[in-house]
């Protein structure tokens, strides 16, 4: 059974056994409706959104906690171990969040990105009304309702902050909502649930073919930097990408940025071969800015399209070798960079996520290994912790087994 049908499930039992709905006019009813409008207002209340821009010279230190634990004090209990692990991610929401963001749809480079065509929003018109019927009221059994949701979010794979924020979204949307007579309280809920998921996976979601096609009719060749940490499929996810443009009709140039990794340069340039592309390279330990300077102006004096640079994988947290990467970003301007990342890393995806974009900032987010084990909690907790969405998807291991990101097909496929 999927995450959304045991949801429904267990609002339906509890339904019947404790009833968590009241008839309107009556004090639990009057009560619902006054913690929805304090739930409302505070979810109103506007917050910064989106990831800061990169920031230099982060060590290691950086990271201490400020506070350190007694050794001679008791044990925490679960309930204060899930408080202070909720007080933790809402401090790094807020330290992630204190700079203003750029635009929503603008690139690191400033450029505008095609907005992908979405219509959904959370609404419960269709099964509420203005006035009588049911009044879905809060309380013990509903928050039981959510604590199991939190749980089964976070087998998933999903962050504690994004499960956290979600529930409370759930919560703010629920409690006190006019159900009519005929509405079935388990399907009103799993569809606000579902909704919920799709509003966040779609929240700055742009079309990756779009805004390229969009790109190369203002300017050539139009460059695309992929980042990431070592091991999570980046130069197969850039051949992926080459055979994509190509078959698209765009001639495509490999940069061989990625200089330190053995076989590296030897890997991209047999894809480049298999894919009738030119590809840039040097030898090993050349200047990875360079080759991607080369890389463009080649290109541009030949009047190919697009290129794309693939550069080393670096751990989030070393800061020297994330220096060199913004030095490709400097030198090279990009169109577009995409963070590459391992559905199967579950939370340590998220984590790399999250302080790549505070080291380096990027535009969106390729998700590999969607076809195996992946268990789907990694694409909505990047798009929840970055504020960038997942624009690409690797479904498997050949060329053309790389899909514009569909929200719907995740949350069919793998959580329902």
């Amino acid at each position: 059974m999927g995450l959304f049908d045991r949801f429904k499930k267990r609002v339906g039992e509890t339904e019947e056994a404790h009833g968590i709905t009241a008839e309107e006019g009556t004090a639990e009813a009057l009560e619902a409706l006054a913690e929805r409008d304090r739930l409302q207002k505070r979810e109103a209340r506007p917050e910064p959104t989106g990831a800061p821009p990169p920031t230099k010279g982060n060590s290691e230190w950086d990271d201490i906690d400020e506070e350190l634990a007694d050794p001679f004090s008791s044990p925490p209990s679960a309930k204060e171990r899930k408080r202070a692990t909720r007080q933790r991610s809402a401090k790094e929401r807020k330290r992630a969040t204190e700079e203003a963001p750029r635009g929503p749809m603008e690139t690191t480079t400033g450029r505008n990105l095609v907005e992908a065509t979405t219509t959904f929003a959370i609404d419960l018109a269709g099964d509420t009304t203005t006035r009588g019927g049911r009044v879905l009221k809060g309380g013990q059994p509903l928050e039981e309702i959510l604590e199991e949701l939190e749980t089964d979010l976070l087998s998933a794979d999903m962050g504690h902050a994004a499960a956290t924020d979600l529930t409370s979204s759930l919560r703010a949307h629920l409690i006190g909502a006019r159900l009519t007579r005929k509405a079935n309280l388990g399907e009103v809920v799993e569809r606000a649930l579902r909704g919920a998921l799709r509003n966040l996976l779609e929240s700055g979601y742009w079309d990756f073919d779009r805004t390229v096609q969009a790109f190369v009719a203002e300017e050539t060749p139009v460059s695309i930097m992929m980042v990431g940490v070592n091991g999570t499929g980046k130069t197969t996810t850039t051949a992926k990408i080459a055979k994509r443009l190509k078959d698209q009709g765009y001639e495509v140039v490999l940069a061989a940025a990625d200089t330190f990794r053995a076989g590296a340069i030897d890997q991209l340039s047999t894809h480049a071969e298999r894919l009738g592309v030119r590809c840039i390279s040097s030898q090993r330990g050349g200047d990875s800015a360079a080759i991607a300077r080369d890389a463009i102006e080649s290109a541009s004096a030949r009047g190919e399209d697009v290129v794309i640079i693939d550069t080393a994988g670096r751990m989030q947290n070393k800061s020297n070798l994330m220096e060199e990467l913004r030095k490709v970003h400097r030198v090279t301007a990009p169109h577009l960079v995409i963070f590459v990342a391992d559905a199967l890393a579950g939370n340590d995806a998220v984590t790399q996520a999250l302080e790549f974009q505070r080291m380096l900032t990027f535009d969106g987010a390729a998700l590999c290994k969607l076809d195996t084990d992946a268990r789907g909690g990694a694409a909505l907790s990047i798009s929840h912790a970055t504020g960038r969405p997942i624009v690409l998807a690797g479904l498997g291991q050949g060329y053309d087994d790389l899909e514009p990101f569909d929200p719907e097909w995740l949350l069919d496929t793998i959580l329902a």
